[in-house]
């Protein structure tokens, strides 16, 4: 099985090998199959037309535990039913993704080096549309502008006590006594004193 099909259908194809083994397979006399494993998960199988009641087969077009486990069921009673990897569609098979891979693309020169069209429409920009909703009135800042203000902002509040990095540089002024340092609602001087004791 290792080296027909790729690698990512063989990782599948083991894990439902083995949960394959808690299921068991009858045989209903004709072409299909009754499958029943443990938590009652019971499913009906058709080998000829390659369908399974879970929908696996037909969806990945890889068989599913359930189809397994009929194989196993064929083998235990001497049928020959062949490789596992007969039961997986073309498409997942290496030979299938070798000659799907097997052209090349060129590559190409830069943009500058790109000859000129010398065809007669020339394609504009759509129209602008407005988006529906409230527009931004500021203007989007670049990456290095909030770069600079990120590393202004690090380095002269490395010394800060937890206070809003866009209020360090602002002076407070009281409105009661007039003197910067303190606001209103701790200033412990009177209205008018020449200097409060907060600041």
């Amino acid at each position: 099985m290792c080296g027909t099909i790729t690698p990512t259908t063989t990782k599948w194809l083991d894990s439902y090998c083995e949960m394959a083994k808690e299921y068991t397979a009858r045989w209903n006399g004709g072409n299909k199959y009754q499958v029943q494993g443990p938590w009652e998960d019971q499913h009906v199988v058709e080998m000829d037309a390659r369908e399974c009641s879970c929908r696996k087969w037909e969806l990945t077009r890889i068989p599913c535990k359930h189809v397994i486990a009929v194989l196993y069921d064929k083998t235990d009673n001497g049928e020959n039913v062949g490789e596992l990897y007969t039961y997986v569609n073309w498409v997942h098979w290496l030979e299938t993704w070798k000659v799907a891979y097997s052209f090349r693309i060129d590559p190409i020169k830069g943009r500058i080096m790109w000859p000129i069209s010398d065809c007669p429409m020339k394609i504009t920009p759509p129209k602008h549309h407005t988006q529906p909703g409230r527009s931004k009135r500021k203007r989007r800042k670049s990456m290095e502008e909030r770069s600079q203000r990120q590393q202004l902002h690090g380095v002269a509040g490395t010394q800060g006590s937890g206070t809003n990095s866009t209020r360090r540089f602002i002076k407070i002024r009281c409105g009661k006594c007039k003197n910067y340092g303190h606001n209103s609602r701790t200033c412990k001087g009177g209205v008018g004193g020449s200097q409060g004791v907060g600041s």
